[in-house]
């Protein structure tokens, strides 16, 4: 079995650049694949990333779960936090990023960002942060599992097989859609962005009761929780408005 170290600068690679959230996701995917090893035929592994932040792009390389493979699925919750299940004995763990640990940004390293971002930093300044990063990468690789991460083994239902559905077009904006997300808003079946739009960008609290009837016998049912807006996610790189407060990266 290859190491982390061996398969790192493959994660490097497909991810574009070396960064601490890269590391954190191979440290995360190195848990999952001590306790699951490799997503394959006869071994599926499936992951949920509460995150879209760098960490997702080395969870991806390591373990086989893919967004393409549909065993790789993303909740928008603004979490350094992943949960890993094995189909064959719906077995789990959850592994999510230590509080106050080398997975988020100090207050020093944010107020260089954000410093950067505001095109205000110094030449010293972005190579001051350069540095900072880079000692946390190599902090971050080298750390004891856990001091950087929290694992504890979990239950419950294993996140079911996302079929592939058949299309139609959405009676909008003409566009292919999968059955499987389209809506019956007022009698036409849009897709979720022609949705969005026909209530002028916001889901009112009550949107599943007027008018949307799912008279189509492959529509997609309302769910009656929406993602909000999230904070931006540290990626490697400074942010614009970035939260003041530990961040992943």
């Amino acid at each position: 079995m290859t190491t982390l170290n061996e398969r790192y600068p493959e994660i490097v690679r497909f991810h574009g650049h070396e960064c601490p959230g890269a590391s954190v996701g191979a440290r995360v995917a190195e848990v999952a694949l001590a306790r699951f090893g490799r997503h394959d035929t006869g071994n599926e592994v499936v992951a949920v990333s509460e995150t879209d932040a760098c960490a997702i792009d080395a969870v991806q390389v390591l373990t086989g779960c893919t967004y393409g493979k549909r065993n790789l699925v993303h909740q928008d919750n603004g979490k350094n936090v992943f949960t890993f299940w094995r189909r064959g004995d719906a077995t789990g763990i959850r592994v999510s990023a230590r509080p106050g640990g080398d997975a988020y940004r100090d207050e020093a390293t944010w107020a260089l960002a954000e410093k950067i971002e505001a095109g205000v930093a110094s030449p010293q300044e972005r190579a001051a942060f350069a540095v900072a990063q880079q000692a946390r990468t190599a902090r971050i690789l080298a750390a004891p599992v856990e001091e950087l991460l929290l694992v504890e083994e979990i239950s419950g239902d294993v996140p079911a097989v996302k079929a592939v559905r058949p299309t139609e077009p959405c009676e909008d904006c003409g566009d292919q859609t999968s059955v499987a997300t389209l809506h019956n808003h007022r009698g036409r079946m849009v897709c979720p962005a022609c949705h969005l739009a026909a209530h002028g960008g916001v889901l009112p609290p009550d949107h599943g009761h007027h008018g949307h009837d799912h008279a189509h016998p492959r529509a997609h049912a309302h769910a009656h929780a929406h993602a909000h807006p999230q904070s931006p996610q540290d990626n490697g790189h400074a942010h614009a408005g970035a939260h003041p407060h530990p961040h992943h990266h």
